[in-house]
C-alpha cells in the first residue's frame, strides 16, 4: 500500500510540476494589449474600468478636444445647440443641466414662479389621467402631453404653455417643455448631481420645498406635482399659483 502511494504522489507531483512551468513561461498579456490605454484624467466620466495589473491604466470614454462635444452624463451642461462639451466653444451658451441620459432629458437653468397648471373643470381631451400610483407608466412623455395641453388650452398663461412658448438659448417655439411627473421623479433622484452643476451655472437650484408642476393630468379638476420636500408625487386642484407652485422646463437633446 505505501508503494502504491508514493507512486500516486510521484505521479502528481510530475503532472502539478508540468503545469506551474507552463504558467510560469507564459508571458502575460500587458495593459495595453487588453486594451487599457487611457489615463483617469483622460476619462470623460466616472465610469471606468481598471486594469487588473495597474490602477493607473483605464479603459473609459476619452473626453473631447476643446471645442468639440463630448459625453453627456447626468450633471453635464448642455448648450444651445443640445450637445455637451468638456470645453466648449466660446460662441455656446449654457441653457440647460441633464437629468436623464437613457431618454436624454435635461432640465432648464431656472425655474418659473407661481404658475398655476391650468383652469379647473377642464379635462384635456387627448390626456389620458393618471394618479400617483400610476404615474410611472401614465403620460410619461413631457413633450407630447405639453403640446395636448397648450393645443387644448390656446393659451401660454399656464405652467405648460410658458415653457412650450420659451424661446430660452435661442431654441424654437415647442422645443422645452413641462416635464411629466415620470420624469420629474427622475430629475429628484438626480437632484444632488443636478444642483451642483446648477450652482456652478450660477442657475436656480432645485429647492428642498415647494411643488414642481408635471404636465400628468390627474383629472378634470387637478394635476400631478413634484413635492420637493421628499420627492413624494401628489395631485392638487390646477388652478393653484399662491405661493411656491414653480415650473421647471425641460428639453430633449
Amino acid at each position: 500500500m505505501r508503494k502504491y502511494l508514493l507512486m500516486a504522489g510521484a505521479a502528481l507531483i510530475g503532472l502539478g510540476g508540468s503545469a506551474y512551468a507552463a504558467i510560469d513561461c507564459a508571458v502575460p498579456p500587458t495593459c495595453d494589449e487588453l486594451g487599457y490605454v487611457m489615463n483617469p484624467d483622460e476619462c470623460a466620466t466616472d465610469d471606468v474600468l481598471k486594469c487588473p495589473f495597474d490602477d493607473g491604466k483605464v479603459f473609459c470614454f476619452r473626453k473631447a478636444p476643446p471645442g468639440e462635444a463630448g459625453v453627456c452624463k447626468v450633471g453635464s451642461v448642455l448648450y444651445n445647440d443640445l450637445k455637451c462639451y468638456d470645453t466648449p466653444p466660446a460662441d455656446k451658451i449654457a441653457i440647460a443641466v441633464v437629468f436623464d441620459v437613457l431618454n436624454r432629458l435635461a432640465i432648464s437653468i431656472v425655474h418659473y414662479p407661481n404658475a398655476a397648471w391650468g383652469p379647473t373643470n377642464k379635462d384635456i381631451a387627448y390626456l389620458v389621467n393618471c394618479d400617483s400610483s400610476n404615474y410611472n407608466s401614465c403620460s410619461t412623455n413631457g413633450k407630447s402631453n405639453t403640446q395636448k395641453i397648450v393645443e387644448e388650452l390656446r393659451t401660454y398663461s399656464t405652467a405648460a404653455g410658458m415653457c412650450y412658448q420659451s424661446r430660452m438659448g435661442g431654441l424654437a417655439e415647442g422645443s422645452w417643455f413641462l416635464p411629466s411627473a415620470s420624469e420629474l421623479k427622475t430629475l429628484y433622484v438626480n437632484k444632488a448631481t443636478v444642483n451642483t452643476a446648477l450652482g456652478t451655472l450660477r442657475g436656480t437650484t432645485i429647492p428642498s420645498s415647494g411643488y414642481y408642476w408635471s404636465s400628468t393630468e390627474a383629472y378634470s379638476l387637478s394635476a400631478l406635482n413634484l413635492y420637493l420636500k421628499n420627492g413624494n408625487v401628489n395631485s392638487n386642484y390646477k388652478d393653484i399659483f399662491a405661493g411656491n407652485y414653480f415650473v421647471r422646463c425641460a428639453v430633449a437633446y
